[in-house]
């Protein structure tokens, strides 16, 4: 059952991670509010509800290590404060883009490249194709109890990048004596993405895979 925050208690999550996380602005939302500072095109942005704290950097320049850090600084306060027993499940996601040496776009590196699909085999849709992604589960097991899901798309803002993510899910409880946790798997889903999912696109990064 959600929880109901109230007023005072958000205004002291507020006030306390503008002081050590560098937030600037308060906005009352539905069912809870969300902190944020906003720079140039990038944003760090902070949502407590009732049912979920969610914590977000967007081209920020911040690194995983940084971002880690900060959640758990961010975290512990708001569990503190809100009187949060635990929090059950934490999703992480992490995006980066890679563009592809050996091909003009993303789009052909995943047609000519990983599908090995050919222009003649698209002509039967009788207009112009472009190949845009796929996914990856990785479901969990019994040494890696959390599961991964893996996105990669041509970027839509640049036609020669691709764009690859993952989100993790670990279901294993936090609290407030153990938010280092929220670090360890920041990390591991940004250590799978770049050191697994990279690695493997880049074996497809060759014309001789046509």
């Amino acid at each position: 059952m959600p929880l109901e925050h109230t007023p005072e208690k958000l205004r002291e999550v507020y006030n306390e991670v503008c002081r050590t996380c560098g937030y600037e602005n308060f906005l009352r939302i539905q069912g809870g509010a969300r902190i944020e500072r906003r720079e140039g095109e990038g944003f760090s942005q902070l949502s407590l509800l009732g049912d979920r704290i969610q914590l977000t950097e967007d081209h920020t320049g911040i690194s995983v290590e940084q971002f880690g850090r900060k959640a758990v600084a961010v975290i512990a306060t708001a569990l503190r404060t809100l009187g949060i027993p635990l929090i059950l499940v934490q999703q992480t996601t992490v995006r980066i883009t890679s563009t592809p040496n050996n091909f003009k776009n993303a789009s052909e590196y995943l047609a000519r490249s990983v599908f090995k699909i050919h222009s003649d085999e698209l002509e039967t849709f009788g207009r112009p194709t472009s190949v845009f992604g796929f996914r990856l589960v990785f479901p969990p097991t019994l040494e890696q109890p959390h599961n991964f899901n893996v996105r990669v798309e041509c970027y839509v803002r640049d036609g020669r990048s691709l764009y690859v993510e993952n989100v993790g899910t670990f279901k294993s409880p936090i609290q407030p004596s153990n938010t280092d946790q929220i670090e360890k798997q920041a990390q591991l889903t940004s250590d799978f993405l770049v050191n697994n999912v990279v690695k493997f696109l880049s074996t497809f990064d060759r014309r001789d895979n046509e």
